[in-house]
């Protein structure tokens, strides 16, 4: 009895992992976005100051 409740308990704990793993991939998918657009961002602005000919 006492293995059936650990299986389960290894069980519940997978489901758990699998749910941080997919929260860590979104965190780093939006962390990613993030980078990209403060990288155009930057370069938009540095286009629009003239600061690439000077």
């Amino acid at each position: 009895m006492n293995r059936a409740f650990n299986d389960n308990a290894l069980l519940r704990d997978v489901e758990r992992l699998q749910d941080a793993n997919t929260l860590i991939k979104a965190i780093g998918v939006i962390g990613l976005y993030g980078v990209g657009i403060a990288c155009v961002w930057f370069l938009c602005t540095a286009f629009r100051a003239g600061a690439f000919w000077q």
